[in-house]
């Protein structure tokens, strides 16, 4: 233990019998640390002394008819403006659009060798253009994509409710 800690456990009276003969022994011995003591003594007693300081009887009223200032939320609406927000759902319209056009609707997958179409000489592995798992990643990002944005406007509007 730091020699610090064990004088104020000393002068606070929180030491052990065991700690406490040995400190009153080192006091008798080393002037020094019995000087040391003594002005933690001292200044102890002039915390002790001083009076409490009390906060205002409206502090806590204070504090939090403050807090909802600190804490206002940021409108999000400015921090892109119109033509980001087109381009953003322009380019997932195409996404979504150009995966299903291209991949589940590719003509040379729906023909036979003849060239007709028939139902049963559809071939599933020239049908997506895509990897499959790419083309499951890309549909579950775009749900979720359009899922977060519905869900952020359903939001918008209650949290404008309830204001």
């Amino acid at each position: 233990m730091e020699e610090n800690d064990l004088i104020w456990r000393f002068i606070d009276g929180d030491c052990d019998e065991a700690e406490t003969k040995a400190l009153l022994q080192r006091i008798e011995d080393d002037p020094e640390f019995k000087q040391a003591v003594e002005e933690r003594r001292q200044l102890d007693e002039a915390f002790g002394s001083l009076e409490l300081e009390q906060p205002s009887m409206r502090f806590t009223t204070n504090v939090m008819e403050h807090l909802p200032m600190l804490y206002q939320q940021l409108p999000t609406q400015h921090l892109l403006g119109p033509a980001w927000v087109k381009a953003f759902w322009s380019g997932l319209t195409f996404l979504m659009l150009g995966t299903i056009g291209l991949g589940f609707f590719s003509p040379e997958a729906a023909t036979t060798s003849s060239g007709s179409f028939s139902p049963e000489s559809i071939d599933i592995s020239k049908l997506l253009f895509l990897p499959y798992k790419t083309a499951i990643i890309l549909l579950s990002i775009s749900i979720t994509s359009i899922f977060l944005v519905l869900l952020d406007k359903q939001l918008s509007k209650r949290r404008k409710k309830t204001a």
